[in-house]
């Protein structure tokens, strides 16, 4: 296998850390032209992306980053004017370089003539400038190849090539203060060196060099053919280099100070005080490192097996419930203490803050500001709110198409905002907050808000019946699939897609969606989202006999009723709760169930549910308990049921479905409206 296999994980890590601060560092400095520190950090970030590229041997990717390094350079030396238009241009270069590196980790065919305008336009920059673009690596503090640790042998070798076609080079290399992971950089230098020539010495040691257990510097004897440009260029081709020096060994060694470094190597007190010192920086690197980096399939193995034994944990609880074994009372008591801290711990683990998908957000609504020339703003509060990191994952493109249609429909133009007194910068906030075990986002924006006149008419074109609907349920027909109040489909929203997949998608998460808006004023979509995916309390119900788990956590209240409860509203049994007729929802017919009973128990419980703002009734025929659960996902062969979240293994060894009361409740509300 390729030396290089080894590192595209690592590669691909710092990829996207890279792009994203780039990303973050653009968009600031088209706030702040004249920040230098700003200027400085995505210079720094598109060198050390130029050097990883090239060390991968990704060529287009690393002449794409140069180019871009380039242009950096002359904002830096204020011979370009940091403009909206060289903004734009940048952007669409990190663009380009973010689909590179998916087509990279797909091992797909890269788009070259894409590449090559961008980098066409990169070059036309270039050419309008005079002045040349400064080196990417300056000598910013001397530094000197350590001749007190050569050997005699190390010194008579370099002696002995003086008649020969090889010449043998002193290198000193000082990487970047910043660097991570300094063991696999250094692999990377040296494994390009060795196609040079033949590395004799190194120092530190090649060991203390693989584990990354030194400073700033190392430095190495390469016996090579090759002249030291040549040399040169190899080893600035990688990343988070700060400083090189190549010399012939010849200007580093003479007759006289060979013979003091023999005579003096081993009396030289500075040499031992550098060992000291040399030990005490590997105690403080180790003391350091205090996070690591865990792949995500190993985690998800971690959660499995805590997962395993939580259920087995139930079934020894039921064993001994069950026969009464007082003996092993006590050892069970320890083990589910420990069960449940490791729980505890596997979950804290997966959680990952929601600002990783926000941080995103400013850059798509700069964009679109531009798109539709409309002035916006974006607020973003709680982006430390923890999600598992699933959940966080597939919150993207639910969110996005909120801000989108935020973006389109929502925020007026700047002529009619002024007309209606508002200011002419739209406003549209994000916030995140933990609820209990729930997360709570929401997107508004000050726009014009949602008009439900014209979606009940919009509703009935498309044959939906709005008769006996309040006008929050006809708010909450833009969530129907294929509804668009669109009257002209732009490149941002108005397919009708976007509100379908938002709600969709948050169902599938396991959350509900709600909306709140008033004409002229804006809108509020408001997501509830479960913490985690894996690992929740239930209630176990049975229907026509068999078991079934719903999930905690949108139940809102169990009565137990009798048939005069249950009241028929066109065509709709509802239930009266808090003055509220509510539909209720036998689960049997919906399960498609035969109740060998009866249509009716004598005493049936209803499940109040609470999904956004609405209330549904949920028909059992009996409650077992409450249990905390595993859920498992279906097989490819179930997953067109709907209707459930997936399935569980009880304490005795049972599987049980999960009810999907999102599911279950948006399918019977076309009929409860």
């Amino acid at each position: 296998m390729d030396e290089n296999e080894k590192y595209r994980d690592l590669f691909f890590e710092e990829t996207d850390e890279h792009l994203e601060n780039l990303n973050d560092g653009v968009l600031t400095l088209e706030s702040n032209p004249e920040s230098e520190e700003t200027i400085d950090s995505i210079f720094r970030s598109a060198h050390t992306l130029k050097g990883m590229a090239a060390t991968m041997g990704y060529e287009t990717m690393a002449k794409l980053t140069h180019k871009m390094e380039n242009v950096f350079q002359y904002f830096k030396n204020k011979t370009i004017e940091v403009n909206s238009d060289s903004i734009s241009l940048i952007f669409d270069c990190l663009d380009a370089l973010a689909e590179i590196v998916e087509n990279l980790r797909d091992e797909e065919a890269i788009d070259s003539s894409e590449i090559s305008h961008l980098i066409q336009r990169l070059e036309e920059i270039e050419a309008s400038e005079s002045k040349e673009v400064e080196e990417s690596i300056e000598i910013i503090e001397k530094i000197n190849f350590p001749i007190e640790f050569l050997s005699e042998e190390d010194i008579n070798l370099i002696n002995q090539l003086k008649d020969t076609s090889f010449n043998a080079y002193c290198v000193s290399i000082r990487l970047d203060k910043e660097c991570s992971l300094k063991g696999p950089r250094v692999f990377l230098i040296m494994d390009r060196v060795n196609e040079l020539g033949e590395v004799s010495y190194s120092f530190p040691d090649t060991e203390t060099l693989e584990q990354g257990e030194f400073g700033q510097d190392f430095h190495f004897i390469l016996i090579s053919e090759n002249t030291i440009e040549e040399i040169r260029d190899n080893i600035l081709s990688n990343s988070d280099i700060e400083n090189l020096l190549v010399l012939n060994a010849e200007e580093c060694l003479n007759d006289s100070s060979i013979e003091k470094v023999i005579m003096e190597k081993n009396e030289n007190p500075d040499v031992k005080e550098i060992e000291v010192l040399q030990s005490k920086i590997k105690k403080v690197t180790k003391h350091e490192q205090q996070t690591i980096k865990v792949d995500l399939e190993k985690l998800d193995t971690f959660m499995n097996l805590v997962s395993e034994l939580v259920v087995y944990r139930t079934r020894l609880e039921n064993i001994t419930l069950t026969d009464n074994k007082n003996e092993i009372k006590e050892p069970l008591t320890e083990v589910a203490r420990i069960t449940s801290e490791l729980q505890d711990l596997v979950l804290k683990i997966r959680m990952q803050q929601v600002s990783v998908v926000m941080n995103r957000f400013p850059r798509v609504i700069r964009d679109l500001s531009r798109d539709l020339n409309k002035e916006m703003t974006l607020i973003i509060e709680g982006e430390d709110t923890e999600l598992d990191r699933t959940v966080v994952s597939e919150l993207s493109e639910p969110l996005i198409h909120l801000i989108r249609n935020s973006a389109d429909h929502g925020i007026e133009s700047p002529e009619r905002r002024i007309e209606l007194g508002k200011s002419t910068v739209g406003e549209i906030k994000i916030t995140a907050f933990q609820q209990g075990n729930r997360v709570i986002i929401t997107v508004s924006d000050d726009g014009k808000g949602l008009n439900p006149t014209l979606i009940k008419k919009s509703a009935e074109e498309k044959g939906i019946i709005t008769d006996g609907l309040s006008e929050k349920e006809i708010l909450h027909l833009i969530f129907h699939p294929g509804f668009s109040t669109a009257k002209k489909i732009t490149n941002v929203s108005g397919r009708g897609v976007g509100m379908d997949v938002v709600h969709s998608k948050i169902s599938e998460l396991g959350g509900t969606i709600d909306l709140q808006s008033t004409v002229d004023v804006g809108s509020t979509f408001t997501i509830n989202l479960p913490l985690t995916l894996s690992i929740i309390q239930s209630l176990m119900v049975k229907v026509s006999g068999e078991l079934f788990a719903l999930p905690q956590g949108a139940i809102e209240k169990v009565v137990e009723v009798s048939e005069s409860d249950i009241k028929q509203v066109h065509m709709q049994e509802v239930y009266m709760y808090q003055h509220t007729a509510i539909p209720v929802i036998r689960l049997d017919k919906v399960l498609g169930l035969n109740n060998k009973d009866s249509d009716f128990k004598e005493k049936p419980h209803l499940i109040l549910v609470l999904l956004g703002k609405k209330y549904y009734a949920l028909m059992v025929d009996e409650l077992v308990g409450q249990q905390e659960i595993v859920i498992k996902k279906l097989g490819r062969e179930l997953r067109h049921l709907k209707k459930y979240l997936g399935a569980t293994i009880l304490g005795n060894g049972d599987i049980a479905m999960i009810l999907d009361t999102n599911v279950i409740c948006s399918e019977d509300s076309v009929t409860s409206l």
